[in-house]
């Protein structure tokens, strides 16, 4: 089993429904599942405000197998191009740390991330 730190994030109106929805959806991909609370940040260009979490995990998963179902569950919620575009983000799920391996730097250095990793137990 490959622990997992994911970045889940939203900045739509109805944004705390999705964040509530995907960490529901996590339980079935990640066990046991472990997240922080809910949290508002400011987004880092200036768009509307995102609800924010962190959630940590073990899986059989294959890292890119695992990055494809998260992107696919992404689209399944709304995410789409013309979205993108509009800066709105339905739902935002991004493997920050896989097997112990920091993967996305810039992200894990964030106060996004840092608020709800420490929240959890880094």
């Amino acid at each position: 089993m490959k622990e997992v730190v994911l970045s889940v994030a939203s900045n739509v109106e109805n944004r705390r429904e999705k964040m509530v929805a995907a960490m529901d959806w996590l339980t079935g991909v990640l066990a046991p599942l472990r997240s922080s609370m809910l949290y508002s940040t400011t987004a880092l260009h200036g768009d509307s405000s995102y609800l924010n979490a962190v959630a940590q995990g073990y899986t059989d998963v294959p890292l890119e197998q695992l990055n494809a179902l998260l992107k696919q569950h992404e689209i399944a919620e709304g995410r789409t191009e013309e979205m993108r575009a509009r800066k709105q983000v339905p739902i935002d799920i991004d493997i920050v740390i896989y097997d112990g391996e920091i993967l996305r730097p810039n992200d894990y250095n964030q106060a996004f991330f840092q608020k709800g990793w420490k929240e959890i137990g880094s």
